[in-house]
């Protein structure tokens, strides 16, 4: 894995060395990416769009996925009476989608390969 998607020296600093804490939190990381990101719609009420983008964050940035954590961010100001708001929203919403695919597909492949 040469270009990590998840700063695990990040967070390493939270599982001081713990593997079945750290593969645990990996589980929650990709179970809870995994549902948010079935939550994005581009139609969704601002307040909903945005709910849904900073809780992708803070879930990202607590993993240490920067990426996905700037995009989330992002996401967040897709609100309010934008032009093309909705557009907007798609083409963020590939963005997040494939940087939550390979932030899941890399915390799974750690735990996996610990799990060997």
């Amino acid at each position: 894995m040469q270009n990590k998607v998840i700063d695990f020296a990040h967070l390493e600093k939270y599982v001081a060395g713990d593997d079945a804490l750290r593969d645990e939190i990996l589980q929650i990381f990709a179970e809870q990416v995994d549902n948010l990101i079935g939550q994005f719609d581009v139609f969704q009420t601002d307040e909903n769009w945005k709910n849904t983008a900073h809780t992708l964050k803070g879930a990202a940035r607590g993993v240490g996925a920067w990426h996905l954590g700037e995009v989330c961010e992002q996401a967040e100001n897709l609100v309010g009476p934008a032009p093309a708001k909705q557009e907007a929203r798609a083409t963020t919403l590939v963005s997040l989608r494939h940087l939550a695919h390979a932030a899941v597909e890399e915390a799974n492949g750690v735990r996996l390969a610990a799990a060997s």
